[in-house]
């Protein structure tokens, strides 16, 4: 089903998608049986487009068609799709990228924003349920975007760092690297041994740091991390976190109880956990 729309509409729905100058909607279609809505965009013949390389305006030489999903409008899976020109300049045929989207990416703009938003609420596999996309897909966008924004990144002020590590799948660990002060993540590393730490300061240099001017580390009691904290870090204090001290610290009691126990029977069904608590 074709929809018609009048000129005030279309340019209200242009501005909704993102669409300016040269491009304009060329036509919408309905497909009620499989609750999508498909918008097909074109551009005036002798449109001129700058050269991604040098700059200059050139008229598309050839076209090739291209399919971007988008935010859905009502439920409705919306798709939008456009002849990309190709010019002629700079000794090859270069590509022009339209303004909706990156390059190489399957969504919109305003789609890749909706799945990183989306991303920091829930699992990657939710969200790919959720959106009804592949989860490879959606762990495309979140890699091309952390990276990107991971360029930028100044770690010159960082003074205080946490070391965690914690279980993938089973045995399989990974060990997360926090600024203590913004409590953001720094960097994740596969693995809980000492490399793990060699591996975080050759990035943590790279984005400015400075290993001579971390203070204090905080870690489990790991020999592994201790290593490689003195080996990077030769200024730092090493702090072992509260949360292990309290669990070495239950641990050790509930062992006592469970021996003394066997004489004592008002010690037989006391929890643990209210001592954590009390500890914390």
């Amino acid at each position: 089903m074709v929809i018609k729309v009048n000129d005030e509409k279309e340019r209200f729905l242009e501005r909704i998608i993102g669409i300016s100058d040269p491009w304009y909607i060329d036509i919408i279609r309905e497909d009620k049986i499989k609750k999508e809505i498909h918008i097909y965009l074109s551009f005036p013949k002798g449109t001129k487009f700058k050269c991604p390389n040098c700059g200059k305006e050139c008229s598309a030489h050839d076209t090739y068609k291209k399919t971007w999903r988008d935010l859905d409008i009502h439920s409705y899976k919306t798709y939008i799709h456009a002849k990309i020109p190709k010019i002629k300049c700079c000794n090859g045929i270069p590509t022009i990228n339209p303004p909706w989207a990156r390059e190489y990416s399957h969504f919109t703009l305003l789609m890749e924003d909706n799945i990183l938003k989306l991303a920091k609420m829930s699992t990657i596999s939710k969200v790919a349920n959720y959106i009804k996309e592949h989860d490879t897909r959606i762990w495309r966008v979140i890699i091309y975007w952390v990276n990107k924004c991971r360029e930028k990144a100044d770690f010159s002020k960082v003074v205080n760092i946490g070391i965690d590590e914690t279980s993938k799948k089973g045995h399989k660990y990974i060990t997360s690297f926090v600024n203590l002060d913004t409590r953001r993540v720094m960097y994740v590393a596969d693995g809980k041994d000492h490399t793990t730490v060699l591996e975080f300061t050759t990035d943590f240099k790279e984005h400015k740091g400075i290993s001579e001017n971390i203070i204090n580390v905080t870690s489990d009691m790991s020999l592994a991390f201790e290593k490689g904290i003195k080996e990077c870090f030769k200024n730092a204090t090493i702090i072992i976190d509260k949360f292990h001290v309290i669990d070495n610290i239950s641990e050790g009691i509930n062992k006592v109880r469970i021996a003394e126990s066997k004489d004592n029977d008002i010690l037989k069904k006391q929890n643990i956990f209210g001592l954590k608590m009390i500890l914390t």
